[in-house]
């Protein structure tokens, strides 16, 4: 009998543990889907070089949005003392900084405008730079509501703003086919998510300042800030150079081609590198072993990531040309190594959280800051050759940087990363197989009973479901996938 209590009371345990994280996985994940939407619909309404514009002044709005969600975030998530003391100085931080950069990012706008020779630029970026400060206080909430375990309410209303976001975001550019609708949709995420957060959270700002949490904040914040943008100058500058080299044209292709890849691998790596970061500062404050975390993050977002990718190599170029303006298929071959790039990028995603967890972020800013090098050098040399180009010289320079990550992880943190390791080369091999049976399918007969491209497309994404389900099943049998992975 009580056996049998037990065994009842363990499923449960598991179902409601299992729930809860797919919950969490699914708000983190709708924030990505919100974006890969987006993009969808402005390449449906808007022509590459409208869609440029906005590209490119989002690429400086990102450069302010890294002093969000990383350092003074991650301070607070980590750091060890007094409660109120931490979050209160955590706030006064995070406006400072933020409030700071958008203005200098505002006064910056014009002379931007100039140096690409790009109409409308300007006032986009002004009016982008004006919308950050109230994104500040959202991240700040949300960390404020981590570090006090209240993680079902954090992801309902981070499941609750995300929805807002795709809900509002779709309809401005379905019915106002402009660029400015795209400006308007960040506006009506980042009022509605503030309002949520703070209202519902009840995480009301202190007038409370420590001197000295302040200086500790800075000192461990100062690295992964640093590295933050080496890692934006990795990503970004491509679209940057691009716009000097080319145009606005060829920074919209290139950026949708990236987007409809990385937004897809984006949905399952952006919550898992939240997960990581909250599981790497739990564990590190409880004096845990970080290699289990280590392992089972690596296997389960490469396999994630790899299938995602998978599903887009495979299936991208068709549904592109059904859905979307011709110009478009361009930016195929950008997708393909992108595509790529999302399951070779595990160890990189991984560096920050674990050297944050063990207080060492200098070794996150010397890790960013020799890929960075790598990865404008590769970005000079192939920009002025056009996307393709640049597109897989960056999935090349992105897999070397995860190897690297894992030796520096077992370096210089002192971290066990032979199971990580294992499970990243087995999630390769899973992805691989599941990237030659999803082939199979697109050239089998099964597509051959569609009588429209709708009917095309659901059987392309029943086959990857089921095939997908198979391969996860496979992945945990392998140890590779484990749903202890989705929670934070």
């Amino acid at each position: 009998m009580n056996t049998a209590a037990m065994s009842n009371g363990g499923l449960r345990q598991f179902r409601q543990r299992g729930g809860l994280a797919l919950f969490a996985f699914t708000a983190r994940a709708l924030e990505q889907a919100a974006t890969l939407v987006m993009t969808l619909l402005a390449a449906r309404f808007l022509m590459p070089a409208e869609f440029g514009v906005f590209t490119l002044a989002n690429v400086f709005v990102i450069l302010v949005q890294t002093l969000t969600y990383t350092g003074v975030f991650q301070f607070i998530l980590a750091a060890k003392g007094d409660e109120d003391k931490i979050v209160s100085t955590g706030f006064w931080l995070i406006v400072l900084l933020v409030g700071t950069a958008s203005l200098v990012l505002a006064a910056a706008a014009y002379p931007l405008q100039w140096l690409f020779s790009t109409p409308d630029l300007g006032l986009v970026l002004v009016l982008l730079a004006l919308a950050q400060p109230a994104a500040a206080l959202v991240a700040w909430s949300s960390a404020t509501l981590l570090r006090r375990r209240e993680v079902a309410r954090n992801f309902r209303f981070v499941f609750l703003e995300n929805l807002v976001a795709l809900v509002s975001g779709a309809l401005l550019l379905w019915y106002w086919h402009s660029l400015y609708a795209l400006v308007a949709a960040r506006y009506a995420r980042i009022a509605f998510g503030a309002a949520l957060f703070m209202l519902g959270g009840r995480t009301w700002p202190n007038p409370g300042f420590n001197v000295a949490l302040a200086r500790k904040a800075a000192v461990f914040s100062s690295n992964l800030y640093g590295s933050r943008f080496l890692a934006f100058l990795s990503r970004y500058s491509g679209d940057v150079l691009l716009g000097l080299f080319h145009s606005t044209a060829d920074v919209g292709l290139y950026r949708f081609g990236n987007r409809v890849a990385t937004g897809a691998t984006d949905i399952l790596s952006q919550p898992m590198s939240n997960f990581a970061s909250t599981q790497f500062g739990s564990a590190a404050r409880q004096e845990q072993d970080l290699a289990p975390v280590l392992a089972r993050l690596s296997g389960t977002i490469a396999l994630l990531t790899g299938m995602v990718g998978a599903v887009i190599i495979v299936f991208g170029e068709p549904v592109v040309s059904a859905l979307f303006q011709p110009s478009y298929l361009a930016a195929m071959v950008v997708t393909y190594a992108m595509g790529l790039r999302g399951v070779a990028g595990v160890g990189q995603m991984l560096v920050e959280p674990v050297f944050a967890a063990l207080d060492r972020t200098s070794w996150v800013m010397a890790y960013n800051f020799i890929t960075a090098i790598a990865s404008i050098a590769a970005i000079v040399a192939a920009a002025p050759f056009g996307i393709e180009v640049l597109a897989w010289s960056q999935a090349g320079v992105v897999f070397l940087s995860t190897l690297w990550a894992f030796h520096l992880i077992r370096w210089k943190g002192g971290v066990r990363v032979g199971e990580a390791v294992r499970n990243f080369i087995l999630a390769c091999l899973l992805t691989l197989i599941f990237g030659l049976a999803l082939l199979a399918v697109k050239h089998s007969d099964l597509t051959a009973i569609a009588s429209s491209v709708g009917m095309t497309l659901a059987i392309y994404l029943s086959a990857s479901a089921v095939l997908a389900l198979a391969v996860l099943f496979l992945g945990a049998r392998w140890r590779v996938f484990s749903l202890d992975a989705f929670s934070g």
